[in-house]
């Protein structure tokens, strides 16, 4: 298995609400999460854009939906002050999901991988995620 390779087991294998802390081990530093963009796309469905990045460069972004209908209103209110990511939510408030996986595609050069999942809990499922991770930004920042 090359690196690249390696790297990519290692982020898909982790689980809700450590993927930051994950990136970070990697590198060996900080990384900065933020959320870029939270929008109403109807009376109750949310769109929701982050970024997880090491010096400037974007090792992971991600596109979220939800419907404040499915989630708890002590979720929600989390998710709209756009401050924590969604599984660092579940954790403060115990909350047990798990990620189901719809796709996964490794790009032909093996440098990004996107994905598609679900977060389910009780079988209700409270997000669908699209996921791009610059293996190529991660592998790069490791030797900076």
């Amino acid at each position: 298995m090359n690196t690249l390779e390696l790297l990519a087991e290692t982020i898909l294998n982790t689980p809700i609400g450590h993927v930051e802390q994950t990136v970070a081990d990697i590198l060996k530093r900080n990384v900065s999460f933020n959320v870029i963009e939270q929008t109403p796309i109807g009376q109750t469905e949310y769109i929701r854009k982050i970024i997880i990045s090491a010096d400037q460069f974007p090792i992971v972004s991600a596109t979220v939906r939800f419907d404040s209908k499915t989630i708890p209103q002590y979720i929600l209110s989390e998710l709209l002050r756009k401050k924590d990511g969604i599984g660092t939510i579940l954790q403060k408030y115990h909350v047990i999901a798990h990620r189901r996986s719809i796709v996964i595609t490794v790009s032909t050069d093996g440098k990004k991988i996107t994905r598609n999942y679900e977060i389910v809990q009780n079988n209700l499922v409270w997000f669908q995620i699209s996921e791009e991770i610059r293996l190529d930004l991660l592998y790069a920042c490791q030797n900076c």
